[in-house]
């Protein structure tokens, strides 16, 4: 287990670099040692705490913020198929900011608390009509499709009408973290984070809810209480990722099922391991959206959907959707 995580933080360290490294204007190694001696050319120096830097972080944030979500959600529900993008929470929390935006001017600081209401409103009428006697994976895969083919008809229609607004918002909503710095990364900061360690503080409780739930409460545990409180904590995470990134998907649905093929999901590792997971997929994902021979930077979200597409048609092929 410790060989795993020094291997899983190793790749991250060679990632992180090439993510420092990589972009319009190479960085090599000898450039970066001499950047952080503070010896660096000057436009190499802004270049890297400026730009990559941040946009690293912002990676690192978002893979670790989705891919916990995306497990929460598989988790407490009992679903392999309950993931952000899948249950309409990452179209709400979009949906909610392009609507506040275009009709109402929104300002900026106020994005959060838009995601977060868009994604706890469109991902609580996803389980509800969702739920009959259970929830079953494709009643949930079809709500969640319904409900953000609905969210995104009403983007597309604002953003029709919205004039000059339309090319930033749509850039916006392919997902992507170019022209991200250290204002949008303190803005969503806290909204990401203090979720993300309260799920792996209370990560005894997350196990618990893995079990049956009348054995839950013979432990003592209030079910319905905690799994309410784990599903809110991963809307907001969601959100905040969303706020920052754009709609980026797959990345909480497919993270989870590789991080079970290294470990039982009652490890007491699990959690860190599919943040940690999470994080590696979407910085590597980013390195590959800016590398070099790219004439012009793909969407992050595009990248990603190349990745988790394939994915998701094999688990449906698998058969994993057609019990809890």
């Amino acid at each position: 287990m410790k060989f795993k995580i020094a291997a899983g933080v190793l790749v991250i360290t060679l990632m992180l670099q090439l993510s420092l490294m990589l972009g319009a204007q190479v960085l090599m190694p000898l450039d970066l040692w001499q950047i952080l001696l503070g010896q660096g050319d000057r436009v190499q120096i802004i270049v890297l705490w400026e730009l990559r830097l941040p946009r690293t972080l912002i990676a690192l944030l978002v893979g670790a913020a989705l891919a916990t979500a995306g497990g929460v959600m598989q988790g407490v529900t009992r679903n392999p198929l309950a993931a952000p993008d899948l249950t309409g929470v990452v179209a709400g929390s979009a949906c909610m900011v392009v609507i506040l935006s275009t009709l109402f001017s929104m300002d900026a600081g106020w994005y959060p608390l838009a995601g977060i209401s868009g994604g706890l409103l469109i991902g609580g009428l996803t389980f509800a009509l969702a739920w009959k006697n259970g929830l079953m994976p494709i009643r949930v895969v079809l709500a969640g499709v319904a409900m953000s083919s609905v969210c995104v008809a009403v983007m597309t229609g604002l953003l029709v009408f919205s004039g000059a607004e339309a090319g930033e918002l749509f850039f916006w909503l392919a997902g992507g973290l170019s022209g991200r710095g250290w204002q949008q990364l303190n803005s969503v900061l806290w909204w990401a984070i203090a979720p993300l360690l309260l799920v792996l503080l209370l990560s005894r409780h997350y196990r618990l809810l893995l079990l049956d739930d009348a054995i839950g409460r013979s432990l003592g545990a209030n079910v319905s209480a905690w799994r309410l409180g784990f599903m809110v904590l991963a809307v907001v995470m969601t959100a905040a990722t969303v706020i920052v990134a754009g709609p980026v998907g797959f990345v909480g649905l497919v993270v989870p099922h590789i991080t079970r093929r290294f470990l039982s999901a009652q490890s007491l590792f699990w959690l860190p391991m599919n943040a940690l997971l999470g994080a590696l997929l979407l910085l590597a994902a980013d390195v590959l959206a800016r590398m070099p021979p790219v004439v012009q930077e793909i969407p992050l979200g595009v990248m990603t959907a190349l990745l988790g597409g394939p994915w998701l048609l094999s688990l449906i092929r698998s058969g994993m959707g057609r019990s809890v």
